[in-house]
This record gives C-alpha cells, sequence and structure tokens, in this order.
C-alpha cells in the first residue's frame, strides 16, 4: 500500500501566513495595510470575509483607536492607533455617543441639549461611520411639544441592531433617545429596518427628580442602555429588550469629596453596571472608587489612589498647594473594550487608563469642554473608504 502523499508545502505554508497575520496588533491597522501589499495572495487573505471573521473572534474586543473632542461647533478626532480617518474635523456638529465602528452627532440649534421644540429649532442626528467616512442622517427628532419658556433635555446613543454576539460585519444600528419634558420622561427609537423613521414617542412618569441628561456619558451595559442624571443621583435604565425606562438610584456615603466630582457610567465585560467617582483629600492624594451593580446593590471596590496609575506630574502641579483641587485630575469618558478603559483629563492632557492591567497613556492635549467619545472599531482592508480602497486595491495588485 502506497504511502500517503506528503502534504503541499505551499498550503502549509499559507497556513501559516494566516496565523501570523491574524496575531497583527488590532491597534494597529497601518501594519496590516502594509502586510495586504506584499503579494496578490497576502491582499486577498486579509481583505477577504474569512479573514475578517477570524481577525474579530481572535482578538475578541474592538481596540480603542482614537476620540473625538468637542469644541464649540465642531468635532476633532484625535487618533490613538495608527488609523487615521479621512476627515479629522466635522464642523456644525457634536459627538454625543459611540458604538463600536459608528459615532452619533448632533447637529443642534443651540449649546448644550436643552432645545424649545416647536420654536422652528428641529434637531436633527447623524451616524458616522469613520472607517468608511459614510455620514447618515436622520430625520428630525420628534421631541415633544412644550408650552412658554419651558425646555427639554434630552440624550440618545447608537448601538448594534443585532445585540450581543454580533462580530459588527455590516451589522445594522439602532438610535434610542430618551429625554424629559415636564417632569415626564420619553423615550423613541430610530430604525433603518423599520422604515427609515422614528418611533412614537413612549412617555412615563419621572422619579423622584426632574432628570436632566448629560451627553457622552451613556453605557451600554448587559441588555440596557444607562443615562445619567446630572443634578441628582439618578441613572435612567432602559431596558432594550421592552422598550420600558426605570430609574435606578446611586448614593455614597455622605462625603462632600466624593459627592463633589464628575461621575462616569461604566460596564463590566459580563454586562453589569459600574460608576466611577474621584475624590481629593488635603493631603493631595486623589483616588478613584468604584462601584458595581449587583443584583440590586451596589458593590463598592477597593479604592485606587490615582498615583498608582497617574504619573506625578499630571496629578497636581508644585506650584500650588495639595488641597488646590481644580488642576486635579478629572474623569472624562469610558471606552468599553476589554475590561474597560477609563479616561482622565489632567493637567498634561488626557491619559487613558485599563481598568484591567492597570497601564495608563498618554493620548493627546485637552481640547474642547465635557466629555470625551471614545471610539473603538476593528480597521481591516476591506472596509475602508470606496475612494481609499480603490487606490488600495489598485496599488496592491499592481505588486
Amino acid at each position: 500500500m502506497a504511502a500517503a502523499p506528503p502534504p503541499d508545502p505551499t498550503v502549509l505554508i499559507e497556513d501559516l501566513v494566516e496565523e501570523f497575520l491574524l496575531r497583527i496588533p488590532p491597534d494597529d491597522p497601518a501594519s496590516l495595510a502594509r502586510a495586504a501589499l506584499v503579494s496578490r495572495h497576502w491582499h486577498r487573505v486579509i481583505t477577504g470575509p474569512v479573514f475578517r471573521r477570524r481577525f474579530r473572534e481572535f482578538h475578541r474586543s474592538p481596540p480603542l483607536q482614537g476620540y473625538i473632542s468637542n469644541i464649540h461647533n465642531s468635532i476633532h478626532f484625535v487618533p490613538i492607533s495608527s488609523f487615521r480617518p479621512r476627515h479629522a474635523d466635522l464642523d456644525d456638529v457634536i459627538a454625543i455617543h459611540s458604538s463600536p465602528g459608528r459615532v452619533l452627532l448632533c447637529r443642534r440649534p443651540g449649546k448644550g441639549l436643552d432645545v424649545f421644540p416647536g420654536k422652528g429649532l428641529d434637531v436633527f442626528l447623524s451616524v458616522w461611520d469613520p472607517i468608511t467616512d459614510e455620514l447618515r442622517d436622520l430625520p428630525a427628532l420628534p421631541l415633544p411639544v412644550v408650552p412658554g419658556p419651558c425646555t427639554c433635555n434630552w440624550d440618545a446613543a447608537v448601538i448594534c441592531a443585532v445585540g450581543e454576539g454580533c462580530n459588527h460585519i455590516h451589522c445594522g444600528f439602532k438610535v434610542v433617545c430618551v429625554g424629559t419634558s415636564q417632569r415626564r420622561d420619553f423615550s423613541c427609537v430610530y430604525s433603518p429596518e423599520a422604515g427609515s423613521c422614528w418611533s412614537d414617542l413612549i412617555f412615563a412618569a419621572s422619579g423622584e427628580h426632574t432628570n436632566s441628561f448629560e451627553t457622552g456619558t451613556c453605557v451600554h451595559a448587559g441588555s440596557s442602555l444607562y443615562f445619567l442624571s446630572r443634578f441628582n443621583h439618578e441613572i435612567v435604565k432602559y431596558d432594550l429588550l421592552t422598550d420600558r425606562m426605570s430609574t435606578i438610584c446611586f448614593r455614597v456615603e455622605p462625603d462632600a469629596q466624593i459627592n463633589g466630582m464628575a461621575t462616569v457610567l461604566i460596564a463590566t465585560e459580563d454586562g453589569r453596571l459600574g460608576v466611577a467617582k474621584t475624590s481629593n483629600s488635603t493631603l493631595g492624594c486623589s483616588t478613584l472608587h468604584l462601584w458595581i451593580r449587583d443584583h440590586e446593590r451596589w458593590e463598592e471596590r477597593r479604592p485606587i489612589e490615582l498615583r498608582m496609575l497617574l504619573p506625578d506630574d499630571a496629578l497636581r502641579d508644585p506650584q500650588f498647594p495639595p488641597e488646590f483641587f481644580p488642576d486635579k485630575p478629572w474623569l472624562a469618558g469610558f471606552a468599553g473594550t476589554g475590561a474597560g478603559v477609563i479616561f482622565f483629563k489632567t493637567r498634561l492632557g488626557y491619559f487613558a487608563v485599563d481598568l484591567n492591567s492597570g497601564r495608563s497613556k498618554n493620548i493627546g492635549g485637552c481640547l474642547g469642554w465635557g466629555c470625551i467619545i471614545p471610539y473603538v472599531s476593528f480597521c481591516i482592508p476591506g472596509t475602508l473608504a470606496p475612494c481609499f480602497h480603490s487606490v488600495f486595491c489598485s496599488f496592491a495588485l499592481a505588486q
């Protein structure tokens, strides 16, 4: 009986090449693009749907590619990785939320999210994909009409239409808007699959206090969206399965040094809601406090001194006394990638701190106002803007 022929070395090499390419760091898309220019074969592998799927499965969480700062009535994309969007600046919009691969923009009639519906000041949202540079404009928000000088306060979030377990390859999206008007909370949903229009408003009674939403603080945890209310200790929960709103109370011990500082909502890898705050002491020691909601109760994690996470120069200016709080780190945002990344605004610029490893990285200077909007996404050749991708393919195939 003849022995089985040896395996084709060409096939073995091709398999090894793909395994090597899978291990290129996802936060270095430029290296992946350069690898696709090596040969026709490498180009076919990297731009193929099988590799894109395997690359996402291998690295699991989409990497942090950059963040967006709101500067007056415009936005500026600040890259953290080697990814560079075609347009880093957009005028006449502000960024209010992001999800893997997408950024939710608002063309606003005035400063803030307090508007006067019914007075010729319609609010329009757009969904922007920085990788493909696609900008999809949505119809005007169906905000309730309020009488007299009353305002309508709201916030919104963009999410994947598929839900948990999606690999975010050509998936659709939904936009959820929540707000409050005349002591009544309301919500509505936009879905391209549902006729590219907003749903009817659903009203619910407000909690103990009238909510006032703070843009840029919404997090997606499990099957719910959570929105932070500015002037009280309440968090508004929007259940994506039932389309119902409810209120969660968050109160800590009566410590003015904690309660007076900025609050950022976070999400754990297993889909639980969390809250992050910082405190300052007269000894010049800033501390990060984390609470995780588990079975309707808040459990505080072990506080972390910021000197363990940030360099000394970022904690305070040595020319000022330790009790001079305004120069100390300020929570500026959260990105739900991996175990989570928290952003601090410091005198040296923004720092990103990985909650799993505790490692911090200076990611750029402080621009604009409010929370920054992180952008997480896989950036793989084959999902680029059409005009750039055609040039990319022509150059690659010519090699």
